[in-house]
């Protein structure tokens, strides 16, 4: 055996807590530009007739498409279309040549859609039928309903595995949608009325806006066509299309020759030229209001209609009033129902329909209005409203109060799932909500809020924003100065649940200015416990952002109020919470106390649901003190109790803590038994922030087994999340272990652009202990990096955070830190002395596995120094701890430590005991780094 050893390798330990742990156009192969030279209906038909001989050649690459439910196109309106719009679709045809974005606009009833429609006759022989999404038919469309239905059409199921994976759509769904688009050489994408996705000039969902903002700016050969009224304007200020506002495709009406042929065809052939050009002139060729005329004519004759039209033309009328009056003219008897029917701002039952029938109604009104072409339908049952016909109908509606009140219920008589796993199960409700809100019956909507316990599911599955939009509809304009529409403390309530909705959005400012409002309202009524709640949740507000001196204070001002007015169940609930600050800060005694103190309280009054949480909350702090056994008692106590009183989300809650401690035990294969079945509950009962926090922990899993590429993808799962329900604070979490991951396969760069990330979302949102940590790590990555002094300065920042902000752990692992930075300078005796503050801090708080962590480095330090009976001495009191608290990975760290020193005094024969004891656990708990560390050395030995 050569007994001449290479030099040591020391396995130390970085404390780190787990919480912070234009393209190309390929136009097709047969037709490379399409172009009528002359063009006409003849020359555009032969083109047509062409294009579908064409199709036979290219069935394969059509067959590779679920047809999308296209807009109807008879016979006599694609003659019509041929015929009249012959110059606009060769327009149309050769701007695509050069573009990928297509946008038709034009007045209302112009015949947009229809214009769109027939460009889907028309195009190239190797584009099969398009996608069609029609707005207007999808009121209140997200994200996530539009790539629903494009993966369907693609046959392209990762599109929408957001679905699988019981999550709402985000950007990382919509790069998947790009990179497939760009995969596919020619593919068609048609967005139609896409007015009814816009608030004014601006998308009323975030989601699709990026999704258009994307379509604009990523590489991919398809080819989109929108129609609207207006041209939206992007997040970023930006526009849809790239050219100047004269050369956009503005539809204008029918030439008068068209449209005198039309009216011809239309059964108008007994009327004189002159006159049917004075009908084209009078509404500018509108094809909605032309439509409207031929019924009129029929029904009144032309002398009766020319008169009206001469009327509007002596008042200056503009097309679209004009076409108005035609179209109060020519609903006669059905107008009534028309009004009622313009409520319903999505397509609707047959069964809806009748609802909003009256004791006068035809029972022949519905197909009287098909037949006028007022209301439209898919043959398949359901109906709606041409988006003009609705406003004209929607305007002229007297009793819009009363209309609302029966939409309103109608929509309560339709039946739920008995299981609520998304927002589309409760669509029906949020329906109901709109229509009382638009009844101006505010209390009968805040009731249905309440008793259908929606902003519970809303807030469950992360649709923040559904949930900030019903509560926005039941404030005045002025939340904080008009008149309250409900009374005072209904009022405070929806102000205090917006705070409350903030907080999680990461809007902490915003948050507290809506809590300090609605406490001021409950000051002014004298309202005790309201006053309490108030309180109690802007400590909740401040403890996000990292300042615990103002959350304790609230917390305690909250505990008081609820004393004195004997509110022992808040009492309980605020105790818990300043508990959890106290834990926050190290301070675990304390902590442990207020935990002890809620679970009397919620014994006392036999509140179950409470005292589960304030068992799990023990088991926490245990956690954290490294009595892990202990822990998983409380999370055992606690998840009982959940599965009881059938409480699934705390149940989850409690099985993915128990993952963390036998993550902490260095069983990381049950850690991952627990986080998979906490995940399934959180997918099943649609608890997106569980969901999202099951992932990441799965990710520190995997990460400790060594499998990082598969931590990556758990990371990248839950960074999805945070993004969609818009977690700022755990979207830094899931970048900073994303740093974490890369770090350790060696892409120190990438790491470092995580961690930056990371940090600029701390500071966005005031999270003191985020920007801490993430300071930290960036410490860790420059150290790794061999740029030792970057990496002090960045300890050194963090460490002046957690003093600031009193967070004792984190002070304590920063320490750690610039121990090991100085130790790597070779100023071991300046590392001893970070070590040992660290170990005082460790001792102070009671966290053991810290302590083991802090008494393990200053034996590293020591057998540096040479100093090596008294380095055996420190690896063994942190060996003695490893195994009184049952932490299995640092046990096994420790023992191979122990090796290397006994190899430092030529003990080789106690050496490789040492190793293989600590080779025995690595494999036991299949950790990689212990694994490979044992190995290493004992070949060296060996050899």
């Amino acid at each position: 055996m050569n007994n001449n050893v290479a030099p040591d390798e020391k396995l130390d330990i970085n404390i780190r807590d787990i919480s912070d742990i234009s393209g190309q156009v390929a136009v097709g192969n047969y037709i490379n530009q399409i172009n009528i030279e002359n063009p006409s209906s003849e020359a555009l038909i032969e083109l047509m007739k062409y294009q579908d001989q064409r199709r036979k050649f290219n069935e394969d690459i059509l067959k590779c498409y679920s047809p999308s439910t296209l807009p109807d196109y008879p016979p006599r309106l694609r003659e019509f279309v041929t015929e009249n719009r012959v110059y606009e679709i060769n327009q149309a045809m050769v701007y695509l040549n050069e573009h990928r974005i297509l946008f038709i606009s034009g007045m209302a009833g112009i015949g947009k859609t229809t214009l769109a429609r027939a460009l889907v006759e028309t195009r190239p022989a190797n584009v099969p039928l398009p996608f069609w999404f029609d707005f207007a038919k999808r009121p209140g469309a997200t994200l996530g309903d539009v790539l629903e239905q494009l993966a369907g059409y693609m046959n392209a199921p990762q599109i929408a595995q957001f679905r699988e994976e019981g999550r709402e759509a985000g950007l990382d769904d919509i790069n998947r949608l790009t990179n497939e688009l760009g995969k596919r050489e020619s593919l068609w994408v048609i967005f139609d009325n896409l007015e009814t996705a816009l608030n004014n000039r601006n998308f009323h969902d975030p989601g699709i806006d990026s999704l258009f903002t994307s379509l604009r700016d990523s590489t991919h050969q398809a080819k989109i066509i929108i129609t609207s009224r207006t041209l939206p304007v992007l997040a970023d200020g930006g526009s849809l299309i790239d050219i100047l506002e004269d050369e956009k495709q503005e539809l204008k009406g029918l030439k008068t020759n068209f449209a005198v042929d039309y009216m011809v065809k239309n059964g108008l052939y007994e009327v004189e030229q002159s006159q049917l050009e004075e009908l084209t002139s009078s509404v500018d060729g509108h094809p909605l209001a032309l439509k409207l005329l031929i019924g009129l004519v029929k029904k009144f004759g032309i002398k009766d209609t020319l008169a009206d039209l001469s009327t509007f033309k002596r008042h200056k009328e503009s097309t679209i009033k004009i076409a108005r009056r035609l179209f109060d003219k020519l609903a006669g008897d059905e107008k009534e129902l028309l009004e009622h029917i313009s409520v319903f701002r999505q397509p609707e039952s047959k069964t809806a329909i009748e609802r909003m029938f009256t004791a006068t109604t035809s029972k022949d009104a519905v197909e009287n209005l098909m037949e006028k072409s007022l209301l439209e339908t898919d043959h398949e049952g359901s109906y709606w409203l041409h988006p003009l016909v609705r406003e004209f109908a929607y305007d002229d509606l007297e009793d819009k109060i009363e209309v609302h009140k029966i939409a309103m219920q109608y929509y309560l008589s339709i039946p739920l799932p008995k299981e609520r796993t998304s927002k589309e199960d409760i669509q029906p409700l949020l329906e109901a909500h709109y229509h009382a809100c638009r009844a101006e019956d505010y209390n009968k909507a805040f009731n249905i809020m309440m008793d259908n316990n929606i902003n519970g599911d809303l807030d469950k599955w992360g649709n923040y924003r559904t949930l900030i939009d019903l509560c926005l509809d039941l404030l005045p304009e002025d939340h904080f100065k008009d008149k309250p529409l409900l009374n005072i403390e209904i009022h405070s309530v929806l102000l205090l649940d917006l705070g409350n909705i903030y907080i999680y959005l990461g809007k902490v400012e915003k948050a507290i200015k809506y809590i300090q409002e609605s406490l001021s309202i409950y000051q002014d009524m004298n309202d005790r416990q309201g006053e309490a709640g108030a309180l109690g949740k802007l400590g909740n507000a401040f403890s996000s952002i990292g300042n615990v001196e103002k959350s304790i204070q609230f917390y305690k001002d909250a505990i008081e109020i609820s004393k004195e007015i004997n509110d022992k169940q808040n009492e309980g609930v605020w105790l818990g919470e300043l508990g959890n600050v106290y834990q926050y800060l190290g301070e675990l005694e304390k902590s442990i106390q207020c935990q002890e103190d809620a679970i009397e309280i919620s014994l006392e009054i036999g509140d179950k649901a409470n005292e589960g949480c304030f068992l799990g909350n023990l088991g926490i702090v245990h956690l954290n003190l490294g009595n892990i056994e202990k822990s998983i008692e409380y999370f055992q106590k606690a998840m009982k109790i959940s599965q009881e009183i059938g409480d699934k989300h705390n149940e989850g809650n409690w099985l993915g803590n128990l993952g963390l401690a036998y993550h902490y035990l260095g069983e990381v294969e049950k850690s991952i038994e627990h986080h998979k079945q906490a995940l399934v509950i959180a997918k099943k009962i649609g608890n997106r922030r569980g969901e999202e926090a099951d992932l990441g922990n799965l990710g520190l899993a995997y990460n400790d087994l060594g499998q990082v590429k598969k931590a990556i993808e758990y990371y990248e799962q839950a960074l999805v999340i945070a993004r969609e329900i818009g977690d700022k604070g755990n979207k830094g979490l899931w970048l900073g272990n994303l740093g974490n991951a890369f770090n350790h396969l060696g892409q120190v760069e990438k790491a470092i652009e995580y961690y930056e990330q990371a940090l600029v979302i701390a500071k966005e949102i005031g999270n003191r202990q985020g920007e801490g940590a993430q300071l930290g790590n960036l410490g860790l990555a420059y150290s790794d990096r061999g740029q030792v002094e970057k990496a002090i300065e960045y300890y050194e920042q963090a460490l002046v955070i957690f003093k600031k902000i009193g967070n004792r752990r984190g002070e304590g692992a920063q320490l750690g830190n610039l121990g090991l930075a100085y130790s790597d300078r070779g100023q071991v005796e300046k590392a001893i002395e970070y070590y040992e503050q660290a170990l005082v801090i460790s001792k102070e708080i009671g966290n053991r596995q810290g302590e083991g962590a802090d008494l393990g480095n200053l034996g590293n330090a020591y057998r540096d120094l040479g100093q090596v009976k008294k380095a055996i001495e420190y690896h063994k009191q942190a060996l003695v701890i490893a195994k009184e608290i049952g932490d299995r990975r640092n046990e096994g760290i420790w023992l191979g430590n122990l090796g290397n020193t006994y190899r430092n005094l030529g003990q080789v024969k106690k050496a490789i005991e040492y190793y293989e004891q600590a080779l025995a656990i690595g494999k036991e708990i299949k950790d990689p780094r212990i694994i490979i560390f044992c190995e290493e050395n004992r070949k060296l030995i060996r050899s």
